[in-house]
């Protein structure tokens, strides 16, 4: 948990800086002299000119913000389950010393290799046996986020169902859980991820003022996301109560 906190504060960091650019490119092209800017005097001089536009740049500055966003709620809502997996393992608990929530998502995680379409009955029943084998003979619970949950989709009710499925109720009447801004971040995640908008286009409508409000309340929300995971972990509430 301590290495996670380190690369998520200075994931935050990043974000931070990044947008500081922004703004600071959006001072200099409002500063001007005899009607030019100063982003104009710097990237268009005689020597060195350049063809993008303050616009572009800027616009393809916030896809790239956007992306960082998204990155650093798919990493900390990932991490924070992993780490309860973690907890798991170190404890060296099998499936009849975890909560009925984590029981019936490991189980879900065994079978789900069963449920592709090109799987036989035969992969039915090894998962069964597989199942089978690892209670009966008080297996320690090897589980990863990379198998329980969906990348790539974490908007505001993804994100609840996560942690749900774990048996923890995350704050919802919180002024930070906004699932109308994590739904934006990701779907300008996933439409600049398949091509379908370009980074000029993707977040144009945003000024850095918005989207550094977003950060400030997503930021926030993963901060209390933290702090109650790390509550549940404390209290050791992975555990059959």
């Amino acid at each position: 948990m301590i290495t996670f906190i380190e690369t998520y504060n200075s994931r935050k960091k990043e974000i931070e800086e990044f947008l500081e650019l922004m703004e600071f490119l959006e001072l200099k092209e409002n500063n001007r002299e005899n009607g030019v800017s100063e982003f104009s005097g710097f990237f268009y001089n005689q020597e060195s000119g350049i063809n993008l536009t303050y616009q572009s740049l800027i616009n393809i500055l916030k896809s790239n913000v956007s992306l960082m966003i998204y990155n650093i709620i798919e990493y900390t809502v990932s991490n924070l389950i992993d780490s309860i997996y973690d907890e798991i393992r170190m404890n060296h608990l099998s499936y009849e010393d975890v909560n009925d929530a984590i029981k019936t998502l490991w189980r879900k995680m065994i079978l789900k290799s069963a449920s592709d379409p090109n799987a036989n009955f035969t992969t039915f029943l090894k998962r069964n046996e597989e199942i089978i084998t690892a209670i009966l003979d008080h297996k320690v619970l090897d589980m990863c986020s990379r198998k329980t949950l969906t990348g790539g989709n974490f908007d505001g009710i993804s994100i609840r169902e996560a942690f749900e499925i774990h048996g923890i109720n995350i704050r919802i009447d919180s002024q930070n859980y906004r699932p109308d801004i994590l739904g934006r971040i990701k779907k300008n995640r996933n439409n600049l991820a398949h091509g379908s908008v370009s980074f000029v286009e993707a977040v144009r409508e945003d000024s850095i003022l918005d989207i550094k409000r977003n950060e400030i309340i997503v930021v926030a929300f993963l901060d209390e996301l933290i702090e109650t995971v790390s509550t549940y972990i404390e209290e050791q509430k992975y555990k059959l109560s």
